[in-house]
This record gives structure tokens, C-alpha cells and sequence, in this order.
């Protein structure tokens, strides 16, 4: 029995060599700033207080490929918020005069090597949220035995410390609260995504 054991063992190392199986998100360079808060007004008695945060997707492989992202921020106080992009407001941080893209261009074709930054402004967070999940679909792709099911999407949570916020964790999550909201802030979404 114990032969038989270290036989499938042996068998099973062999075919891990010759057929490695690697996560489809390696083919993207995946990066993101912490978020902050940013207060813009157009008049005086009409400040409006905006969370930004910075990321960037490069594709790291030599053939084209499709990034069909979506991005959602929820909180601990069960609201979910959709990511905007407003020109004044990633016109005035933007660095060294490069434009960051808004998350529905962040979409699309990567040809190889090809790098995008994009910003995601998220407006009015609930001042009493402790911690904020920022959710971006459409990085990962599922292995070929989970065909059927939806991708994870990558998930990074903050919790707050002052005014600031703190990376607590990230990583790819089977997590999908916030689905519903994807497609209610973007439209019906596939329920598969993958890279062609």
C-alpha cells in the first residue's frame, strides 16, 4: 500500500514538471498606490471630499492580451461605491504631467509590454467606514477544470488609522459581494472572464 502511495506521489511530481500549471495573472504587472483623500470644490460652500487611488497594468508577455477590469469599493459599513473619473481632479495629480486614465479605459487590448495608469476617484465614503475593500475584476483567469465558474477578482483592503489608511491585505479572493454592484454600476456584466 505504502508503494502504491509513493507510486502516485512519484506520478503525480512528474506530470506537476511537465505540465505546470501557472495562474494567468503573471500575465500582468498589476500595481496600485495607497489611497488618499483629496478635497476639491468649485465654490467655497461646495467642497466635496474625494478618495483617490492610483494603478497601473502592464502586460508582461509577448503576445496581446484583453484586461477586462472593473472597479468597486466597499466598506465595513455594508456601501459599495462605484469609481469615477473626473478630469480636474486627476489633472491635478497627476505627476510629471503623465495623464492617468479613467478605469473604463484601463479596458481593453494590451499589446506586449504595454503599461497603462490609470485613477479611480471614489466619491463621498461613509466617514465611519473603519475599513475599505477595493475590488478589481478581470486580472485573474480560472484554471482550465473551473471553466464554468466566474474569475476571482483581486481584492486589497485598507483600515483606517487617523485620516489615513493602512494596507491590512491583498490577494486574489473568492469574495464576490461585490458582483451585484459591478453590474448595477456598469451594466450586465459576462459572468465568465477570461483572456482570449
Amino acid at each position: 500500500m505504502k508503494i502504491l502511495k509513493c507510486l502516485c506521489l512519484l506520478l503525480f511530481l512528474n506530470l506537476a514538471i511537465f505540465f505546470p500549471v501557472t495562474s494567468d495573472a503573471s500575465q500582468v504587472d498589476f500595481g496600485w498606490s495607497t489611497p488618499e483623500y483629496f478635497s476639491h470644490n468649485k465654490n467655497p460652500e461646495d467642497e466635496k471630499k474625494y478618495l483617490i487611488w492610483v494603478f497601473s497594468i502592464k502586460n508582461t508577455i509577448d503576445q496581446e492580451i484583453t484586461v477586462p477590469v472593473a472597479t468597486i469599493l466597499s466598506t465595513d459599513t455594508d456601501k459599495y461605491y462605484e469609481a469615477k473619473y473626473i478630469p480636474e481632479i486627476a489633472g491635478k495629480v497627476s505627476e510629471d504631467g503623465e495623464r492617468y486614465l479613467s478605469p473604463d479605459k484601463m479596458k481593453g487590448d494590451y499589446g506586449p509590454g504595454v503599461s497603462r495608469k490609470g485613477i479611480a476617484i471614489f466619491e463621498d465614503i461613509d466617514p465611519y467606514a473603519q475599513k475599505i475593500n477595493i475590488f478589481m475584476t478581470g486580472l485573474s483567469h480560472f484554471f482550465f477544470w473551473r471553466w464554468r465558474l466566474s474569475d476571482y477578482s483581486y481584492k486589497i483592503t485598507y483600515k483606517r488609522s487617523g485620516s489615513k489608511w493602512i494596507l491590512e491585505e491583498h490577494g486574489f479572493s473568492k469574495d464576490n459581494s461585490h458582483r451585484d454592484y459591478v453590474d448595477k454600476f456598469k451594466g450586465a456584466q459576462p459572468e465568465i472572464n477570461y483572456w482570449p
